[in-house]
């Protein structure tokens, strides 16, 4: 054993006697001087140590301390817990409310199809073919093209569906008479469907909003709006008419002007 290994030994437990140690004490007078000095340090110390009287009520103190502290940590674990159930409460709620809200519009969407289809039945009676210049007129309005034949036709015009101004169509279908809308810039989440006691109808997501088609019950209507939605080409973005509600009545009024005279 070297001098660094006896003093650092030493350091650790001024009091340790073992061989290896003793032999090299006995055998290095510098190192011999180092153990007396730090034994008799230790010694003090301990002497010191053990005239000193507690405080009275530490040990209690140290426990009630420790009870606390223990006490804090629970706590502290249950306010992270309590935290963490508030925000995957408040994350769920959102979502739902989002689900919610996005549902609540597609329903009221189809509502307002079929309230303004009921507020101008009397669309529904008419018999007489239009002209097919007139059709591709009225979605010339929203520079919208047609690509095919959509089949005849017993009323068109340009009208206001929720603010948005679009094409309003009525066609012979197979249980009766079909109406169309071509909604530009009405966004749906997904294909919706449209009943009430007498009608059934599908609203077909697109590109530039969505087109609704609904007949009386039983009518074939998800290949036929499927159809009407891929005949019309709109212009990317769609371009809404925006004409406000006083240039729409009067484009009504005018295009059911003009349907009698056709």
């Amino acid at each position: 054993m070297n001098c660094l290994d006896f003093r650092r030994q030493l350091m650790a437990d001024p009091m340790a006697r073992d061989t290896g140690l003793q032999a090299h004490e006995d055998d290095c007078p510098g190192c011999a001087s180092f153990a007396r000095g730090l034994r008799a340090q230790e010694i003090k110390l301990r002497n010191l140590l053990c005239g000193v009287s507690p405080p009275e009520g530490m040990s209690e103190r140290i426990q009630l301390a420790a009870r606390f502290e223990q006490r804090s940590a629970t706590q502290q674990r249950w306010w992270y817990g309590a935290a963490a159930g508030v925000l995957l409460a408040i994350g769920v709620s959102m979502a739902g409310l989002w689900t919610t809200v996005v549902e609540r519009g597609d329903q009221a969407l189809a509502l307002s199809v079929l309230n303004h289809i009921e507020d101008e039945a009397s669309h529904l009676r008419e018999a007489h073919p239009v002209t097919a210049t007139r059709v591709k007129s009225v979605f010339g309005r929203f520079g919208a093209t047609l690509d095919e034949d959509i089949g005849p036709i017993h009323f068109v015009a340009e009208c206001l569906m929720r603010q948005r101004n679009g094409v309003h169509l009525v066609m012979p279908g197979k249980m009766g008479p079909v109406t169309v809308f071509y909604m530009p810039g009405e966004m749906a989440s997904a294909a919706l469907p449209v009943r009430s006691d007498r009608f059934e109808g599908r609203i077909v997501p697109t590109a530039w909003g969505s087109v609704a088609v609904v007949g009386e019950a039983g009518e074939p209507v998800q290949e036929l709006g499927e159809r009407l939605a891929a005949a019309v080409r709109w212009p990317e973005p769609a371009r809404s008419a925006d004409s406000g509600l006083i240039g729409a009545g009067v484009l009504a009024t005018l295009d059911i002007a003009q349907q009698k005279d056709s």
